[in-house]
């Protein structure tokens, strides 16, 4: 398994070089920046959470707040798993080349996954660093904080195993049982898994007040409340339930890693039939196979499926947890966004084959500004019902529109930039999973960033910045994607 990993992790590296044209070295210690910058971040998120908590904590409210603190960090790692299952390819060349091989399945599924997993762990942490915060502030000692942290590790590790476990099962299932094709089937995977992990993590966030009845009984059996139980207040009953929950994610993952990968479809998803280009143009013939690539993958039609029920299971949020009011608007929000961050696959689908038009029309065929356009149609096609549903459903007031509309361009952008620095490639579920985590982290700073200002100056200061982010990132997109544009043709 450590061998599939290296090997999983070297082309990756080799392959990023020579898409970037330049050496695996510089791959490397780029990836230890970028590491090392989302740690800071993470920290950051740590201070600006202590300095908003006190010193004074109740002995009462300890483990109350240990609870939500570590159920809001398992949740975001079932999420990351989730996002990372749907994200990355169904099957790769590797895995097919390790099928011939004297490798055993389960070593070659672990060995691909190991990678993945361990950036998610980075990530997972990252954004739930206040947990840590939380930990250091209910410990007695240096004893306690220091087994406060590691069952604060070892739960973002069981859900982030245990999600990519069940994710894996269901796809497999819905593929042999109900005969559905993979994109539905990683669907209908991704809506049961985060279900789950709702299920597992919900009650603690939401229930802002201790009651009575959360003490004793099968709902402190929880993997969250076990964990936070013996992170703030152990006893043996919470550490064999949290020993019991980690052996089950580990188990349960490498019995699903024995079973055959399913592999992409036989024929794409063949939306926009019967359609040509309105001109007879090269920039209208690029716009229009651009659109074509955009909207017929899995992404795509993944993300098609998951908006309605997003904005059902926000609605059903909405009206049945009152204390939900202050995310909700959030929430709902982030929905019309989603679609346009696909743009951060744009450039690694067509950066392959991208010198096949080049040779056929030369060096005037337009490449950049058609897949812009094009991955901004695909993301209205997609955002536009959404945010309708949302202001029809009253999620979000209509003032909130224009915030939208900027968050929505910003993602486009943030997306083409990071696909373009880490492009998409079917072939290395690792390049999914850090152009990701980059676009994440961009989006991220500058929205957070763009808040804060705004907080401490003029209100609508964010739009402005953002829009100076936006064509900042836009510039950069540009000059990134021509220079690889103009070496395909080349290496071709």
């Amino acid at each position: 398994m450590r061998a599939v990993a290296a090997v999983a992790v070297t082309l990756w590296v080799r392959e990023v070089a020579r898409v970037l044209g330049t050496t695996t070295r510089r791959v490397t210690v780029a990836a230890a920046v970028s590491c090392v910058l989302l740690i800071i971040f993470g920290l950051g998120l740590a201070l600006v959470a202590g300095a908003q908590l006190g010193d004074g904590i109740a002995v009462e409210l300890r483990l109350s707040l240990a609870r939500t603190s570590f159920s809001a960090a398992a949740m975001t790692a079932g999420i990351v798993a989730v996002i990372l299952c749907l994200s990355a390819p169904p099957r790769t060349a590797l895995q097919n080349l390790l099928d011939l091989l004297p490798v055993s399945r389960t070593a070659a599924r672990l060995g691909q996954l190991a990678p993945v997993l361990v950036a998610g762990l980075v990530y997972s942490a990252a954004l739930t660093s206040t947990a840590v915060v939380v930990v250091l502030r209910t410990s007695a000692g240096g004893a306690d904080a220091l087994r406060g942290i590691a069952s604060y590790v070892v739960l973002l590790a069981s859900f982030l195993l245990g999600a990519v476990a069940a994710f894996t099962a269901l796809q497999a299932a819905a593929v042999a049982l109900l005969r559905l094709p993979v994109p539905y089937a990683s669907t209908f995977s991704g809506v049961v898994a985060l279900a789950g992990v709702l299920a597992l993590t919900a009650p603690d966030i939401l229930a802002l007040r201790p009651s009575p009845s959360d003490g004793g009984g099968l709902a402190d059996l929880l993997p969250a409340r076990a964990f936070a139980r013996l992170a703030a207040a152990p006893d043996p009953a919470s550490a064999a339930a949290s020993v019991l929950w980690a052996v089950f994610a580990v188990v349960l993952l490498w019995r699903v890693s024995r079973h055959h990968v399913p592999g992409a479809p036989r024929a794409a998803i063949r939306l926009l039939r019967r359609t040509r280009p309105i001109r007879r143009t090269a920039w209208w013939g690029q716009l229009w196979a651009e659109l074509l690539i955009a909207v017929r993958t899995p992404q795509f039609v993944v993300t098609a499926l998951l908006l309605p029920l997003g904005v059902l299971a926000v609605w059903v949020l909405a009206r049945t947890v009152p204390a939900s009011a202050l995310v909700v608007p959030t929430l709902a929000g982030s929905l019309p966004v989603l679609p346009f961050v696909l743009a951060v696959n744009a450039v690694g689908r067509t950066l392959p084959t991208q010198w096949l038009s080049r040779l056929a029309g030369g060096d005037r065929v337009p490449v950049l500004g058609p897949k812009a356009v094009a991955a901004g149609c695909a993301g209205v096609a997609l955002g536009a019902p959404a945010l309708v549903a949302v202001l029809l459903a009253g999620l979000i007031p209509a003032t909130q529109i224009p915030d939208i509309a900027v968050r929505c361009a910003l993602g486009l952008a943030a997306g083409l930039l990071c696909g373009a620095i880490v492009p998409y490639s079917e072939e290395q579920p690792l390049s999914a999973s850090a152009a990701g985590f980059l676009l994440a982290f961009v989006y991220m700073s500058i929205t957070l960033a763009s808040g804060w200002v705004a907080g401490v100056a003029a209100p609508g200061t964010d739009r402005v910045l953002i829009l100076a982010a936006i064509t900042v990132l836009a510039a950069l997109y540009a000059g990134i994607a021509a220079r690889q544009s103009r070496r395909e043709p080349t290496r071709a």
